[in-house]
């Protein structure tokens, strides 16, 4: 018997399974809490100030939201993003995407979700959905302590494809049969891969490349909490990934 059928279920997280940016908020998290190196946190101010006019990349500022982290214990790293989950992603994710983790779990499907965002806080994410993989952007630990050293490929773009591919070879899953939900034009690379591609939420220019391709369009909008109301990370945005 093939575990799983061979069949995978991929969803990304920010801004379609999370109403947000879940390394966006880890690392607002981090930053608000003095938790980052001195060194680091003086710096969070004007990269965002960089990126916001276009000086850094999305993928620029992935790489910068798992660099942060430099110095910080491990064990340290997986509490803070606990707390960061339980105080401000849980509230935010969407019922849509439950709705559709549970429907893939009941058919059988292997289901990960796929991040640029910290491995450290997309563990928790994946942890609370019960899914089987969580794949995010990973940096090198020596001595117990997180270097600013990242563990390829960055979960982004053309190294998201290549984690996914690496996990479906490590596991024989078949892409060409399999789900993809993503709100970003940056997993093109991804959905070109998988033979059922669902674009989630996309922003207009997005929308009109999804139509014309004939990918399947859902929109997530709706919190699974939706009394919670917004905290103070709405108010850095999102990075992308």
């Amino acid at each position: 018997m093939v575990p799983f059928g061979r069949t995978a279920a991929i969803f990304d997280v920010d801004d379609s399974l999370l109403d947000g940016n879940a390394g966006t908020i880890f690392t607002w998290y981090l930053y608000s809490e003095k938790v980052m190196r001195p060194e680091m946190r003086s710096r969070i101010p004007r990269l965002i100030y960089e990126y916001a006019r276009h000086r850094l990349t999305e993928q620029d500022m992935v790489e910068v939201g798992s660099r942060c982290q430099q110095g910080l214990g491990a064990d340290d790293l997986r509490a803070h993003a606990h707390r960061c989950f339980e105080r401000h992603l849980r509230r935010r994710i969407t019922s849509g995407a439950i709705r559709q983790i549970r429907k893939h779990l009941l058919s059988g499907h292997f289901v990960a979700i796929a991040s640029g965002s910290s491995q450290y806080i997309v563990d928790e994410v994946g942890r609370h959905l019960r899914v089987h993989a969580a794949v995010g952007t990973r940096t090198r630990i020596v001595d117990g302590r997180a270097t600013d050293q990242i563990v390829p490929p960055v979960v982004f773009r053309d190294g998201k494809r290549d984690a996914v591919e690496a996990l479906a070879d490590k596991l024989d899953l078949d892409l060409s049969r399999s789900f993809l939900y993503s709100d970003s034009a940056a997993d093109v690379p991804l959905f070109e891969a998988v033979g059922n591609p669902v674009v989630v939420n996309p922003k207009p220019p997005f929308r009109d490349v999804a139509r014309r391709r004939g990918w399947e369009i859902v929109e997530w909008k709706e919190r699974s909490r939706p009394g919670a109301e917004p905290d103070l990370a709405d108010e850095w945005g999102s990075w992308g990934g």
